[in-house]
């Protein structure tokens, strides 16, 4: 096995190191596999952030970073749908944080979630004068994407979607397509599609589901996607999918940049519309008002939500994996897998992921194609096959 080791040491006394920021609560779209609205108390929340819960985030954010004296601070803004918030917000945003920058030091990167559909000219002008990157939704082609991502009168949206993302191809935009995995169809109509459309940067994102629910098999689609992954990688053509880095960056012993790969602490910190903070968003698909605290950043400091009880008992069951997990050869890789797919109403988060057979033969599958590809050099100067010393140790 490639990676050998977890070590938590590090994350103990970090504080809160990246903020996702709910700076709108509805949407303009209606995607049928949306987790954000499987929680209804979303609905009591403020359509969105007001002027006095900014003010009071940015306070909050530059004494964070001065306090813990941090180099670089990013933040997601996010929804709901987030460029309902506006233009005027989002440039009311970025310089607010570009000043706290300049003041002390820390760079602080912006970044927004989309569904797409309101980008235009005026909205790309925002995104550059921000230096904000842009997560695009983008389930593929149309024949995938407007299956699950359709307005509220049933329509689909990917032709305004592929507009907006050629638009940002276009401009000097960082930009990731996002796209939810349909394991029905191949993962290379995906790769064809995000090729055709200039993205090189995207991630196929595994389906959201409980322990409680029956999601179809995703290993196929994955070991697919790996496939495309290796080939593209072998022209000039190179695709950056993120979750097939993610797990070879895991593989390797080394931390996976997202958390939804590797067995680390997940500490995220959600700020909502009305400046309440809670823990990962993603969490809602539990039920209703589960990831609610009483927590909030006029009352407390960014960091204080660590003491929080629903904060800190998501972050424990980040890192203390189930006895089937804490048995796996892929547990430092796997990390158990992300962790609202652990979640049931029987055992909360003390389960393996829904997807646990997936994951477990797509990491097979991907160290037994590392082990064939990677070399290192003996002290007579041969190479020999990682997967030719493994046999022989």
């Amino acid at each position: 096995m490639l990676a050998e080791r977890s070590d938590f040491a590090a994350f103990q006394d970090q504080p809160i190191t990246q903020l996702l920021v709910k700076v709108a609560t509805r949407c303009n779209i209606d995607c049928s596999y949306c987790y954000w609205f499987r929680d209804a108390s979303v609905y009591s929340k403020p359509k969105l952030m007001s002027a006095d819960v900014l003010h009071r985030l940015l306070q909050r954010i530059e004494q964070h970073v001065v306090r813990y004296s941090l180099a670089e601070f990013p933040i997601i803004l996010h929804g709901g749908e987030p460029l309902l918030w506006g233009v005027e917000n989002f440039d009311r945003f970025a310089e607010a944080c570009d000043g706290i920058s300049a003041r002390t030091g820390c760079d602080i990167p912006i970044a927004v979630t989309t569904n797409g559909v309101l980008i235009d000219d005026q909205w790309l002008d925002c995104f550059e004068r921000g230096n904000i990157s842009v997560a695009i939704s983008l389930d593929g082609p149309a024949h995938i994407h407007d299956l699950n991502r359709r307005t509220f009168q049933g329509t689909g949206t990917h032709a305004a979607v592929e507009r907006a993302a050629r638009m940002l191809v276009s401009r000097d935009i960082g930009v990731i397509a996002l796209a939810v995995c349909n394991p029905a169809y191949p993962p290379q109509q995906y790769a064809d599609f995000f090729a055709a459309c200039g993205i090189v940067n995207y991630d196929i994102m595994i389906p959201d589901a409980t322990v409680d629910e029956n999601p179809p098999s995703i290993a196929a689609f994955y070991k697919g996607l790996f496939d495309v992954w290796l080939a593209a990688n072998r022209t000039t053509q190179t695709a950056k999918i993120r979750i097939i880095s993610d797990m070879i960056t895991a593989l390797l012993g080394n931390n996976s940049p997202t958390e939804g790969v590797g067995h680390k602490p997940v500490e995220l910190c959600t700020v909502m519309t009305d400046g309440t903070v809670e823990a990962h968003d993603v969490l809602r698909i539990a039920g209703d008002g589960f990831t609610s605290t009483r927590f909030n950043i006029f009352d407390h400091e960014i960091d204080e939500v660590r003491n929080e009880p629903r904060w800190k008992a998501a972050r424990d069951a980040s890192v203390k994996l189930c006895a089937k997990c804490r048995e796996c050869k892929f547990m430092n890789a796997c990390g158990g897998g992300y962790l609202p797919h652990r979640f049931s109403k029987k055992n909360g988060y003390d389960n393996p992921s829904v997807y646990c057979d997936d994951l477990y033969s797509m990491f097979e599958n991907m160290q037994s194609v590392l082990e064939s590809h990677l070399y290192f050099s003996k002290p007579d100067g041969s190479r020999v096959a990682m997967r030719d010393a493994l046999a022989g140790s």
